[in-house]
């Protein structure tokens, strides 16, 4: 490895990579030093291993941040388009499902990494694996980069692109936040995102393992938040599955970072009927005599059966009373906006995004260098930029990370 190269990379994942590439491209000498044993691991595990690197829907309003302007510069200049030329321009052939979210032909994690490894090489990049970065200090115009170990590294710049939080074995432990705060940014606290959330319910211990498609609606303070729908899958902690991980950010926040209570997801169960069709249908059945146990026989899991009874009593039917049309009515209700409160979210280890990170008003539209520190830049998951599921996150990586390897 060059002790004194032109750029020193901190991180081997998706951004710093191709942040890697674009300065290798224009001719700077640069090291890549990656914390684990290998470089890309956490790579080699998005999109279930088949790698979701793109989606052909890739705007600026898919993403939050604490500046919007940022992504929206980025993209206009390394956007869909440019990342997909980037990729073919490597060997890599692209295909995108009918959602459009786009993966290699091969569909393997592994054969991305593949062609950015080649590209690398190619270009004569040098990568230190092992080197987990305690400090940086900048000295006479230079930055001087130490591990842990004791081993160090000179260059003219440094480019951030360790990552968030999320699945930490993976390689993103956060260090890159405290690298960041030594020159003085702010980091806005990170928290888990498109993560299972906690809840503590009946119906969650006893459905454990059920999937089901639904539509998912966060509140905060009664307020909506997001919406999403997807799989539904229950499990003896609360909830998880698409739609939940949909919708989790903004309840995530909510908890960990603002201390709020109030709190919780709603749960349309039926989200093929309307109100008025569900309504209609659990009164022909209480009106033929159906058993409370049997009404959501053919439209719900079979395991749902267990909590009918209950589920009608609230409803407020009495057998002979002639109160059907009220209590399938009030059955419908119940069932097309279910709501639970949120205690808390799984860990970082099942979290597959971080929302959070370093402050991105702090960095430059043109060049994400930081404003506080000449010859600092930033890219990846380490700024407060976040995409959803699908391919979004990863596109963030590939375009800030190119643009930071652009700048002088």
């Amino acid at each position: 490895m060059r002790d004194n190269p032109d750029l020193a990379v901190v991180g081997a994942g998706a951004a710093g990579l191709v942040a890697a590439i674009s300065a290798a491209r224009r001719g700077a000498s640069v090291a890549v030093l990656e914390r684990l044993p290998r470089i890309g691991k956490k790579l080699l595990a998005t999109g279930g291993g088949r790698c979701n690197l793109l989606n052909d829907g890739l705007s600026a309003s898919a993403f939050t941040s604490t500046d919007p302007d940022l992504v929206s510069s980025v993209f206009s200049r390394f956007g869909r388009a440019e990342i997909g030329s980037f990729f073919e321009g490597l060997g890599l052939r692209l295909q995108a499902d009918d959602a459009g979210r786009v993966y290699p032909v091969t569909n393997q994690a592994a054969s991305v990494l593949k062609v950015l490894e080649l590209e690398t090489g190619r270009l004569g990049v040098s990568i230190e694996t092992g080197f987990d970065v305690e400090r940086i200090e900048a000295a006479a115009g230079r930055f001087r980069v130490g591990a842990a170990d004791g081993r160090k590294v000179e260059a003219g710049s440094v480019i951030l692109a360790g990552g968030g939080r999320s699945y930490p074995a993976l390689g993103s432990n956060g260090s890159c936040y405290g690298l960041a705060a030594s020159f003085g940014h702010r980091i806005v606290t990170p928290v888990p995102s498109a993560v299972p959330l906690l809840v503590k319910v009946r119906m969650c211990h006893f459905l454990q393992g059920q999937r089901m498609r639904v539509r998912a609606e966060s509140r905060v303070g009664g307020r909506t938040c997001q919406k999403a729908e997807g799989e539904l899958l229950f499990a003896q902690y609360g909830l998880s599955g698409t739609a939940i991980l949909d919708v989790s950010e903004s309840l995530s926040i909510a908890l960990s970072r603002d201390g709020r209570t109030d709190v919780s997801v709603v749960i349309d169960f039926l989200p093929y009927m309307t109100h008025d069709e569900a309504s209609g249908e659990f009164g022909r059945r209480l009106a033929a005599g159906w058993a409370p146990k049997d009404l959501t026989s053919g439209l719900l899991p079979e395991k749902f059966s267990q909590f009918m009874p209950q589920l009608i009593r609230e409803a407020g039917y009495a057998p002979g009373k002639g109160n059907e049309p009220q209590a399938a009515r009030a059955l419908a209700v119940t069932l097309k906006a279910s709501e639970f409160q949120v205690q808390g979210t799984r860990s970082w280890n099942e979290a597959e995004f971080t929302s959070g990170g370093v402050d991105a008003r702090e960095v430059k539209h043109e060049t994400l260098e930081s404003k506080l520190r000449r010859g600092l830049h930033l890219a990846g998951e380490v700024l407060d930029v976040q995409g959803g599921r699908g391919g979004f996150n990863l596109a963030w990586a590939w375009a800030s990370g190119f643009i930071a390897g652009l700048a002088e």
